[in-house]
């Protein structure tokens, strides 16, 4: 099966120049079997299309109509892809030559969704439902073998289009960012599909290169990661038992730190307003 490679781009003028062609030079890989490589554009400001259009004409470039965030960017990129497995690279993320080799043959089994590559600094992401809210569990260890994993990597992973498709793609209830792909990778699991871990696909990631205080307020940020926080715990309130645990540790965490009152409010408003 033929594989699509979405880059998503946002004022990415300097990072398109540094990684753009270690996308291409995999994609010279037949081993691959990428068949084309696409940049969205999410409305950029500096000259990230500009650069595009000159330099790299091989490359199937669609600029968003406005700045939307990046789980629209991403459904876009999906949804305009020819292939029925679609890779999803942030604009940091630096693949190997041969970073799908031993990817491709998992797509054999039905059941997969998606496939994580290996960054190398942690291993498969794990949630645990902790004094009322889903927290992510650390994780630094780095598996030999392919793995089950509960969410995939949004900006490092590949999917299966007809899947992607099904479950509706990123929820935009999370945008502008943060934890689209954790929401993602639950639906997927309740679907009854497999998100998998593998360590021999490698891949860089400069994290925070494009999401960071030179773009953003880091108050910014840092509320916009407790709102979708906070937005995912209530998208999987799902029994009686979590519910009167959230109930409860929400006004105790609000009691405790009275800032989060702010954060309750942003995600009553993103949710109901």
């Amino acid at each position: 099966m033929d594989v699509s490679v979405v880059v998503t781009c946002w004022n990415g003028r300097k990072l398109l120049e540094k990684n753009l062609p270690k996308v291409l030079e995999a994609f010279k890989n037949p081993k691959n079997h990428i068949s084309e490589v696409i940049v969205v554009d999410d409305y950029s400001t500096d000259n990230s299309v500009e650069f595009l259009k000159n330099n790299y004409p091989q490359i199937k470039l669609i600029r968003q109509e406005k700045n939307y965030g990046y789980s629209v960017t991403c459904n876009t990129g999906v949804e305009k892809a020819k292939s029925g497995l679609v890779v999803i690279l942030n604009l940091d993320v630096v693949p190997a030559i041969n970073f799908l080799e031993n990817v491709l043959p998992h797509f054999k089994d039905e059941k997969v969704f998606s496939v994580s590559f290996n960054e190398g600094n942690y291993g498969p992401g794990k949630l645990v439902w902790k004094k009322g809210f889903l927290e992510i569990e650390s994780n630094d260890k780095i598996p030999l073998q392919v793995c089950l994993t509960d969410w995939p990597n949004g900006g490092s992973s590949i999917f299966r289009k007809a899947y992607w498709e099904k479950l509706g793609g990123m929820d935009p209830l999370f945008l502008p960012f943060y934890f689209e792909d954790i929401d993602l990778g639950i639906r997927a699991r309740k679907a009854g599909y497999k998100c998998l871990w593998e360590p021999k696909a490698k891949v860089e990631h400069e994290h925070e290169a494009t999401i960071n205080s030179d773009s953003f307020k880091q108050k910014y940020i840092d509320s916009i990661k407790e709102r979708n926080h906070l937005l995912l715990t209530w998208k999987n309130v799902d029994n009686p038992l979590r519910f009167f645990s959230h109930l409860f540790n929400l006004k105790l965490r609000c009691l405790l730190h009275p800032g989060y009152f702010r954060i309750l409010l942003l995600a009553l408003r993103r949710r109901f307003f």
